[in-house]
């Protein structure tokens, strides 16, 4: 392990997913880097007392089209633990968390100059790994092939990001509570005040498939009218979004 290591990585990992943990364990490891495994919130498990300390149906009307799933309020649960376990953690500048269904795609070590070029500084910053669309925005980097963009849309998951501790700081402040999945939160950059790049090319695969699936996948099966409803109200919420989120980048660039 190379002490002079600026980033560390942290795997948010249910402690009941033991082959998942060993699969992106041996993964990383390869690479002669060690992580630091986050015991991911299982949100089933939360009482509605833990769950009333960050998340109200109140705050979720204003935030969002339709009320949270356990599994979504575990997952920005265990997002925020990484964060606070990075931060706490003053060995390492940056923190590169990941959940535990993806791969790096070649060698890692190859993309850590993009990733020291978008997040140093004391500037809040978070730069994403992987995007299942393309993304449409200014280059902030180009070097090595590699290149860095400024999203007029910050895209959607949360698979694979660096963070610089500033950053950090800032998203642990600003969601104490919360009525939105985290992935949405984070495209709401005009409020929680932190610079979201995004690396053109993807650096991590994401295999949940190969893995048995999301752990926080919707296995209900819910009646026609009712999915029908949700889907317009997606589609209306997701609308409203884009065009805030343009006009948003058009006053601050």
């Amino acid at each position: 392990m190379n002490t002079d290591e600026p980033f560390g990585y942290y795997v948010i990992n249910l402690d009941s997913s033991k082959e998942r943990w060993q699969h992106i364990n041996e993964h990383i490891s390869s690479y002669g880097i060690d992580i630091t495994k986050v015991s991911a919130i299982y949100g089933a498990d939360l009482t509605s007392q833990e769950i009333a300390k960050y998340y109200t149906p109140e705050l979720n009307k204003k935030q969002f089209f339709m009320p949270l799933k356990a599994a979504e309020i575990g997952c920005f649960l265990s997002h925020l633990r990484a964060l606070k376990i990075f931060v706490n953690n003053n060995k390492k500048m940056y923190a590169v968390i990941l959940e535990d269904d993806v791969e790096f795609i070649g060698d890692m070590r190859r993309f850590r100059h993009q990733w020291l070029d978008a997040v140093q500084g004391q500037e809040p910053t978070m730069l994403k790994l992987f995007s299942r669309r393309k993304v449409y925005g200014p280059l902030v980097y180009s070097q090595h092939g590699l290149n860095t963009i400024r999203p007029r849309l910050i895209p959607l998951g949360t698979q694979c990001t660096v963070y610089n501790r500033p950053a950090a700081v800032q998203l642990l402040a600003t969601y104490n509570q919360f009525g939105m999945p985290i992935d949405v939160a984070y495209q709401y950059w005009w409020e929680h005040g932190v610079r979201v790049l995004v690396s053109e090319s993807n650096h991590v695969n994401e295999i949940s498939a190969q893995l048995g699936g999301s752990n926080i996948s919707d296995n209900y099966d819910f009646p026609l009218p009712f999915k029908i409803k949700r889907e317009l109200k997606r589609s209306w919420y997701r609308f409203k979004l884009v065009l805030n989120s343009l006009y948003q980048y058009s006053k601050a660039y």
